[in-house]
């Protein structure tokens, strides 16, 4: 079955670089790509992808036919050349297949889920606005479970991988700044429970997403590079606050550092 979606698919816009300004020849690798400055913008990548992640449950819901499925509000927005292919398999309460859903009878329903495809875009930050291009690999094996007898609330559990590469060009600061971000990722979903009905729930209650990027980011700036490696844990953990913010972790070594990420905005903030 092939479905087109819009979903939430961006990454970092480039940010915090106001050191550039004072570097010279041969350039400054842990200057322009501390590792402060590296998660700062996996924390800002992963937001995307995890505010994705929540579209695409949501999404796995509409598929299905699933009553009060879609929130109040829409989470989904990408841009055209993205397309979503998705299946799906309804199970009884001993977990056998079944030919069709049946309201009466499905415990459970297991989705399947690649999504590939490039966009471009402008982003605009403090420092200015760049150009982005992304090319985009995911897979995502799934479960929602919940569905037997009178639903109060369903949950999803799932594990997949992402494969992408943003390149980014903007001028900040009277220098051309280019970056190539090139992720890999292990992504699993954890017990994420949404409460019903969806319309005044429209955010998990409980759960969490991790994620395990490794990969390279690679800054040149006026024509010299720098390039560092990416191995971080990312983990946001369920509910919101009433400001649709949930907490971040990123860990890096020994050092875990603690953001917000918005859930309708889906900026990520207050790192630290």
């Amino acid at each position: 079955m092939k479905r087109s979606l819009t979903g939430a698919l961006a990454v970092a816009a480039l940010t915090g670089l106001a050191a550039c300004s004072d570097t010279t020849s041969p350039l400054d690798t842990n200057t322009l790509l501390s590792d402060a400055q590296v998660t700062n913008d996996v924390a800002v990548s992963s937001g995307e992808v995890v505010v994705n992640d929540i579209s695409e449950m949501v999404a796995n819901e509409v598929f299905a036919g699933m009553p009060s499925a879609r929130p109040s509000f829409s989470l989904f927005g990408s841009p055209p050349g993205v397309t979503v292919n998705r299946t799906r398999t309804c199970l009884d309460v001993d977990g056998q297949a079944q030919a069709q859903c049946d309201p009466a009878t499905t415990a459970s329903i297991v989705f399947t889920m690649t999504m590939d495809g490039s966009f471009a875009r402008s982003a605009t930050g403090p420092r200015g606005t760049d150009s982005m291009t992304v090319i985009l690999h995911r897979t995502r094996n799934s479960t929602v479970s919940g569905l037997l007898g009178t639903e109060t609330s369903r949950t999803h559990d799932g594990v997949g991988t992402s494969n992408d590469t943003t390149h980014l060009v903007g001028v900040h600061e009277n220098l051309t700044l280019e970056r190539t971000v090139v992720e890999a990722g292990l992504d699993s979903v954890n017990a994420v429970v949404f409460n019903l009905p969806r319309a005044s729930n429209p955010f998990p209650v409980s759960g969490s997403i991790v994620r395990r990027i490794t990969g390279t980011i690679t800054l040149t700036v006026n024509g010299e590079t720098a390039t560092r490696t990416i191995d971080r844990r990312v983990e946001v953990t369920f509910p919101a606050d009433g400001q649709s913010n949930v907490t971040m972790t990123i860990t890096a070594g020994g050092t875990t550092r603690t953001c917000l990420l918005n859930l309708t905005t889906r900026r990520v903030t207050g790192c630290q």
